[in-house]
C-alpha cells in the first residue's frame, strides 16, 4: 500500500509544469488622477528600482525607489509618487497633490 502511495505521488509530481520565469523587465502603467490628468508610469523592476513618470504639460521625471512599509514610494525630495493596491498619491512642484487610480498595467520591453 505504501509503495502504491509513493508511486502515485511521484507520478503526480512528474505531471506538474515548471513555474514561468519571473519578469524582471519594466512594467508600464497608466493612472487617471482626480485633477483630470493622466500619468504614464514606467516601473523599473531591477536595481536600482525607479519609476519614470510622464504627465502632459510637465517634464518627465525619474524617481528613485524609497523604503516604504506597505505599497510603493518613489521620491526625489521634490516629486513624490506613492500608494498601494492600484491607488497612488502624486505630488510635484507647482501642482497640488492628487489621487490617481491605475487603469492599465502591462510588461514593458
Amino acid at each position: 500500500m505504501r509503495v502504491a502511495m509513493v508511486l502515485a505521488a511521484v507520478l503526480l509530481a512528474a505531471c506538474q509544469t515548471p513555474c514561468p520565469a519571473v519578469s524582471t523587465g519594466p512594467t508600464l502603467a497608466t493612472f487617471h488622477c482626480d485633477d483630470g490628468s493622466a500619468l504614464n508610469v514606467t516601473f523599473i523592476n531591477t536595481p536600482p528600482l525607479s519609476a519614470t513618470i510622464a504627465q502632459e504639460g510637465y517634464t518627465t521625471v525619474s524617481l528613485p525607489s524609497r523604503i516604504y512599509g506597505a505599497g510603493f514610494r518613489y521620491s526625489d525630495g521634490a516629486s513624490d509618487f506613492s500608494g498601494r493596491a492600484g491607488e497612488a498619491h502624486w505630488t510635484r512642484p507647482g501642482a497640488a497633490e492628487t489621487t490617481c487610480r491605475q487603469i492599465t498595467s502591462r510588461p514593458g520591453s
